[in-house]
């Protein structure tokens, strides 16, 4: 089939790509510029440099990945065809420059792909730092390039529109990559969100948060999870399953009680609860010092009641990523009095956790999910002292679903301007993209007349579903 009449948007046998992407985007208010005084080129020649053997065309973009967790970028990249006319190839490598924001690298392109890309890559601001070309046995021409943008160009920005977030549009690619079959390209994003956390320039709880994103997609995404995990060789298409089956076995289980589940639910929950394990199993062994590894492995031991090692996981956890907040979510979870514990013992647990830790955000956090569990567990039979555990839970770090309930009682009663308190404060502590939070908020101004504000979330809420939609 002509190259020209293949799919852009699938990662193909002609040609490998390898992609930072959006992934090195940092909050834009706190991303250092730095002039430069040299082109990438000239500043390479200054650096020790590493550089590979030659390889295959599999085993190349596996060595670049190993290099690009290492936060090393391919800044020149060979092709030739041997005495066989076998293709191979050969990369060197450098330490990321500090003030690249990403880089693409793409070899085994043919002559029409290439100008095509280079057209591509000019206007969305990105400088050719390197261009080879030869021909192979067919006497086909084709081209080896690398592309860098750096900090201080950045057009994607303005076009984002609304003062979207880079966060939110972080995730929303990482579903778009899944969602085309471009698996490649997620193992080097999310590789790459790994060496900037282990670098110190994104936090972990963001980290998790992108995988959190792609564990929350429709059942429909199955099948690309399966094809991502049977094309990497690397454990984050493992977690992510993991993760992915995990949401899916708690929706067969459904939110009732024991008593009012059936047993087709039970067997559904087991049944993938079973097969995430298998896959938070894998990711622990491939990717190093996981501990968000260990903290879906204690959710998961939760669902299977295998929670006799929770405790050497939240242990093992704490100590590879005290910054990682998920896993004592997870051992939270299992202290709740429908799993066997108690709030006496959820109380304790804050305590030590806080101790182990220092951390008085993960303590304010903690304290306040266990007002929302508080609250929620006499909902039912009595709502007003349910409100006022829900209304003692918003500390410094107030928990999304208490926000939203407490939000949801406050509109019940007709108490919008309390609502809207609530829900603006909300948006402004790093929840501008909720739809939740956007539509509830509208609503509340609906109600008392402030139309305008309430038709401007309103939009806000509709951009939030196209981007999502179209990956943006």
């Amino acid at each position: 089939m002509p190259a020209q009449n293949r799919s852009p948007f699938i990662v193909l046998p002609l040609f490998k790509k390898v992609s930072l992407g959006m992934a090195l985007i940092l909050s834009f208010a706190s991303v250092e510029v730095y002039a430069q005084a040299a082109s990438a080129q000239q500043q390479a020649a200054k650096e020790k440099v590493k550089e590979s053997t030659w390889l295959s065309d599999p085993a190349l973009t596996k060595f670049v990945q190993k290099m690009v967790e290492s936060r090393y970028m391919p800044y020149k990249v060979l092709g030739q065809k041997d005495g066989k006319d076998v293709l191979t190839y050969k990369a060197y490598f450098r330490p990321f420059p500090a003030d690249m924001e990403r880089f693409y690298s793409y070899w085994g392109m043919t002559a029409a792909w290439y100008i095509a890309r280079k057209d591509s890559m000019a206007q969305e601001g990105y400088e050719e730092i390197w261009h080879q070309s030869y021909r192979d046995a067919a006497n086909t021409e084709l081209h080896q390039a690398v592309w860098q943008k750096t900090s201080t160009a950045n057009p994607d920005l303005p076009r984002l529109g609304s003062n979207y977030a880079d966060e939110e549009h972080e995730q929303n690619i990482l579903v778009a990559m899944l969602w085309r079959g471009e698996f490649k390209k997620l193992d080097v994003t999310l590789g790459s969100g790994f060496a900037q956390n282990h670098a110190g320039r994104l936090k972990s709880n963001t980290l998790y948060a992108r995988f959190a994103t792609l564990s929350r997609l429709d059942k429909d995404f199955g099948k690309q999870f399966d094809s991502w995990v049977k094309s990497s060789q690397l454990g984050y298409a493992h977690l992510a399953r993991g993760m992915f089956l995990q949401e899916q076995a708690w929706e067969a289980r459904g939110g009732k009680f024991a008593a009012e589940t059936s047993k087709a639910q039970f067997a559904g929950f087991h049944k993938l609860s079973a097969q995430a394990r298998i896959d938070f199993n894998k990711a622990n062994e491939k990717i190093m010092a996981c501990a968000m590894c260990a903290g879906e492995l204690i959710g998961n031991n939760k669902a299977l009641s295998m929670q006799a090692d929770d405790a050497n996981l939240l242990k093992a956890a704490i100590k590879q990523d005290p910054s990682l907040y998920s896993p004592a979510y997870a051992y939270l979870g299992t202290l709740l009095p429908q799993w066997g514990g108690s709030f006496e013992q959820i109380e304790a647990f804050i305590i030590n956790i806080g101790k182990a830790t220092g951390d008085q955000v993960l303590v304010e956090q903690l304290k306040s999910r266990l007002c929302y569990y508080r609250g929620n567990a006499i909902y039912k039979g009595d709502p007003e002292g349910a409100r006022v555990w829900f209304e003692k839970g918003l500390n410094s770090q107030p928990y999304q679903l208490l926000v939203n309930e407490l939000a949801l009682m406050y509109a019940k009663k007709n108490n919008h301007q309390q609502s809207i308190i609530l829900l603006e404060k909300s948006l402004a502590n790093g929840n501008e993209w909720d739809i939740y939070t956007l539509e509830a908020l509208a609503q509340s101004y609906f109600a008392l007349g402030m139309q305008v504000k309430g038709d401007k979330l309103i939009a806000k809420r509709d951009e939030a579903v196209r981007r999502f939609k179209n990956g943006e």
